[in-house]
């Protein structure tokens, strides 16, 4: 398992001048986060080109998911 990987939902839609077009409001998605930075994608693991943002700017939209709330909305 990567260590790296995180899940996360979206809380608030992206404005059109921080870059991060595709993601809509109470989906999940996956990423990763290193070093205080987190790399994100609409489609992870697909050919879309993924976008590496502070932890502020993902605040600001996203929040992060831990294996718990994943197992318990899964269900």
């Amino acid at each position: 398992m990567d260590r790296y990987r995180i899940s996360f939902k979206c809380n608030k839609l992206p404005e059109q001048h921080d870059g991060l077009p595709g993601f809509r409001i109470s989906e999940y998605y996956e990423g990763r986060s290193y070093n205080g930075l987190f790399e994100i994608s609409p489609k992870w693991g697909s050919s879309r080109e993924t976008k590496l943002i502070s932890k502020a700017l993902f605040e600001k939209y996203f929040e992060l998911l831990n294996e718990e709330h994943l197992m318990k909305t899964s269900a």
